[in-house]
């Protein structure tokens, strides 16, 4: 496509509460919108949020990234500013089509995408409500994080007495080292756990040397930014979880859903980047497995507002391109 005009606009996010996790509290996101106006006039939204303790450029670097690509003088290979760029170019492409960015991507994408609750309360007895307020809201899978300190045997069990039948994932951000990693899936073997991510670091040959010792399935997360994306289909893990607003590359992370198990989810990303994520996972094809999109609520406040979310499912807006316009 040609730009009439690039551009770039910082903001700051905070969260209503902080998010545990191994890595720390998460309290605040901040990054930038990116904006692009064709020469038609039509206006096209991506967003750039490195997260911090993540692998990759962090925020300079993404800052400086995105005032060449405005400049015209280099386009990033990979990582949030691509990801911001193409999710911009993509939105004003599916506008001239007049068609969603999801049917933009796939004619036979979805309208709505099933999606885990991401849970990380301490207290099993805190836990086992929120499980069952998730239950009544229509979620069908639970996410919870692990690996920052607490009894999570204990929680992981108070989850699970909760809601039997529940689909139930946990997210280690790298937190354990092997044996303990191995300890702990010994403790919750019989619970019934879809699968863990990222459990130990070292990448992917230690999460290989995991699950040769464990029956739980285990995914690749982190581990996932350190690869090109071209190479994506050769990683020899079970499940990768793809957060596409850290990895860039969309059209390449669409058609992997055809060849491997992921999963799609935010990098508690803005309105902006969610809903992104959200086009992308409607429109991918293959086993389809409940998404990691539901986090726009932890936001006290949103750059624009958050696609509809209803019964454990997130409608995707069927206006031409993303369907939001940012307030900046």
């Amino acid at each position: 496509m040609t730009a009439a005009s690039r551009s770039r606009h910082p903001f700051e996010l905070l969260l209503s509460s902080p998010l545990r996790t191994s890595t720390g509290l998460l309290e605040r996101r901040a990054g930038f919108l990116v904006k692009i106006v064709d020469i038609d006039g039509i206006v096209g939204w991506g967003e750039a949020s490195p997260l911090p303790g993540w692998p990759g450029p962090g925020l300079a670097e993404v800052a400086q990234q995105l005032d060449a690509w405005v400049s015209d003088k280099a386009r990033p290979a990979g990582g949030p500013a691509l990801a911001a760029i193409e999710t911009a170019e993509l939105d004003c492409a599916a506008q001239q089509a007049g068609i969603s960015l999801a049917a933009f991507l796939n004619p036979e994408s979805r309208s709505a995408v099933p999606v885990n609750l991401l849970l990380d309360a301490v207290e099993p007895t805190v836990l086992a409500a929120e499980t069952e307020a998730a239950l009544a809201a229509g979620y069908r899978t639970i996410k919870l994080k692990v690996a920052a300190g607490a009894d999570d045997v204990a929680r992981v069990e108070a989850v699970r007495s909760a809601a039997p039948l529940v689909a139930l994932r946990l997210d280690a951000n790298r937190g354990w080292d092997h044996e303990t990693a191995v300890h702990f899936c010994e403790a919750v073997g019989h619970l019934g756990i879809e699968f863990i991510e990222e459990p130990v670091a070292g990448g992917i040959p230690a999460l290989q040397q995991l699950q040769s010792e464990v029956s739980i399935a285990i995914a690749a997360d982190e581990s996932l930014a350190e690869i090109p994306a071209e190479a994506l289909v050769d990683v020899p893990v079970g499940t990768l979880v793809l957060k596409p607003s850290a990895l860039g590359n969309l059209r390449q992370l669409r058609s992997l859903a055809e060849h491997k198990r992921v999963v799609v989810t935010s990098f508690i990303d803005s309105a902006v980047g969610v809903t992104m994520a959200l086009h992308l996972a409607a429109a991918m094809a293959g086993e389809r497995l409940a998404a990691g999109l539901a986090t726009s609520s932890r936001f006290a406040t949103d750059v624009a507002a958050s696609p509809l979310l209803a019964n454990g499912s997130i409608i995707v807006p069927q206006t031409p391109g993303l369907g939001l316009s940012p307030k900046i």
